[in-house]
């Protein structure tokens, strides 16, 4: 019906149809599968990680059933990103009487103090408050063995880059007061692999602990 649509005038741009529709529906379907670039419709990793860390709704969740097997192992071996400060902001999931939702805890310490990664992991994100990190600042996002992941916030510096891989201990930036902070301090924050922010002070050792304000 297309084509008789097509002036008669416009002998050309029929026959030219015609090929078309000839050449596609002649070709093998593995011969046109091939043309198309799947790769190129693949999330990229950094939208993936913007889109775990990022997300707005957080579920109610059981921790008993959600945390388990190879995530919970990853927890219990964790160790504290900083050896000098003190603990300020707790972790708040809900907001409440004025407060906002606060997902990770806040760890005050002085310009240039050494930010240690966690755990061993690959750094999935290095970015310095641009897209999807309004209020970050300088920060780095870790996926540690694809169970957990966690993120290092405002900071003065970054020592790492995009895919490599951190040991457990070994600096990954310094403490500052980038993005919206008002203080020099990290922002840190642990997120399981559906994106749900996880409280970093129950599973942080006692060894090293960080005092309170």
């Amino acid at each position: 019906m297309f084509l008789n649509s097509v002036p008669c005038g416009a002998g050309s741009a029929r026959a030219l149809l015609l090929l078309l529709a000839a050449t596609l529906l002649l070709a093998p379907p593995a011969a046109r599968a091939q043309d198309i670039d799947y790769q190129s419709l693949q999330e990229n990793p950094v939208d993936t990680a913007f889109r775990r860390i990022l997300s707005q709704e957080v579920p109610d969740w059981d921790e008993g059933a959600m945390l388990g097997g190879d995530i919970d192992a990853l927890l219990r071996r964790m160790k504290w990103p900083l050896k000098e400060g003190r603990i300020a902001g707790l972790f708040n999931l809900r907001a409440s009487k004025g407060r906002r939702r606060h997902h990770g805890v806040d760890l005050l310490a002085p310009k240039g103090t050494p930010i240690y990664a966690v755990l061993d992991g690959v750094v999935e994100v290095v970015a310095n408050g641009g897209r999807g990190w309004r209020g970050y600042g300088r920060v780095a996002f870790v996926n540690h063995g694809n169970e957990l992941w966690s993120l290092y916030s405002h900071c003065n510096t970054i020592t790492v880059k995009m895919g490599q891989t951190v040991r457990q201990g070994e600096q990954i930036g310094t403490v500052g007061r980038t993005g919206r902070a008002t203080g020099n301090h990290l922002h840190f924050e642990l997120r399981n692999k559906f994106g749900t922010p996880i409280d970093p002070m129950k599973y942080l050792p006692a060894e090293g602990r960080l005092p309170s304000k």
